[in-house]
């Protein structure tokens, strides 16, 4: 394609400059939505042990499991996890396009 004011990218060329960055980007979300669920559960954990109830440590699973801030912080790690993945099999499928496009 061309314009009055010189080349412009094919969508698939934009594609593939601006995804590494927005993959980048994903990874960085899901390791800090990690990260907050590791913080939720170990101060889950904690407080639980704290309670001094005489709980073992499958008590102290099952309650960490069941508790709605273990649940949230899991669903957003699952969301941004999902995210990184959709936008990484995008970048690859976009490469293989490419490939074929230039194997021709």
């Amino acid at each position: 394609m061309f314009h009055s004011e010189g080349f412009i990218k094919s969508d698939l060329e934009k594609d593939l400059e601006e995804l590494p960055d927005k993959i980048a980007e994903a990874l960085q979300v899901w390791r800090i939505k990690t990260l907050e669920r590791e913080k939720t559960d170990a101060l889950l954990h904690a407080r639980f042990k704290g309670s001094d109830k005489g709980l073992t440590a499958t008590d102290i699973k099952a309650l960490i499991n069941a508790d709605q801030g273990h649940y949230n912080a899991v669903l957003d790690e699952v969301k941004a996890e999902a995210n990184f993945k959709r936008l990484d099999e995008t970048l690859m499928g976009k490469k293989k396009l490419a490939s074929l496009r230039t194997a021709f």
